[in-house]
């Protein structure tokens, strides 16, 4: 009888070690699928960083060249209101310059004749009364 519990008790023994490494690799399997999860989520954060700093950069440089086409842009309008400004004035010295001699030659043509400059000058009042009156 002392052999039979002997063998029981080696049986359950063996059963408890077996229960016991069972429950170990158990344990050892699940630290393992913990520090797997540990390590992706740590993958995870560090590619969210990654892609963070790249959007942050694209924004970056996006915003210097959005500056830059702006200034360019307010250069090139700068030298064309620059360029209207010179055309207007050559323009306008030019007009000056034309309405001045126009006036000097038609000073000339009426003192060279009188008389005809009086009549034109009568002939045109009355056109310019009898326009105005219909």
């Amino acid at each position: 009888m002392n052999e039979t519990k002997d063998r029981m008790r080696g049986g359950v023994d063996t059963g408890t070690d077996r229960s016991k490494n069972t429950s170990d690799q158990g344990a050892m399997g699940g630290q393992n699928n913990k520090n797997m999860a540990g390590n992706a989520m740590g993958a995870v954060k560090d590619e969210a960083r990654s892609a963070m700093n790249a959007v942050t950069n694209f924004a970056g440089e996006a915003k210097d060249k959005v500056q830059e086409w702006s200034n360019d842009a307010m250069g090139t309008a700068k030298n064309a209101g620059e360029a209207v400004q010179r055309w207007a004035g050559d323009a306008y010295e030019g007009a000056a310059s034309t309405m001045k001699n126009f006036g000097g030659e038609a000073t000339d043509l009426v003192k060279k004749y009188p008389i005809q400059s009086v009549l034109i000058g009568f002939g045109v009042g009355v056109l310019i009364g009898r326009a105005a009156r219909t």
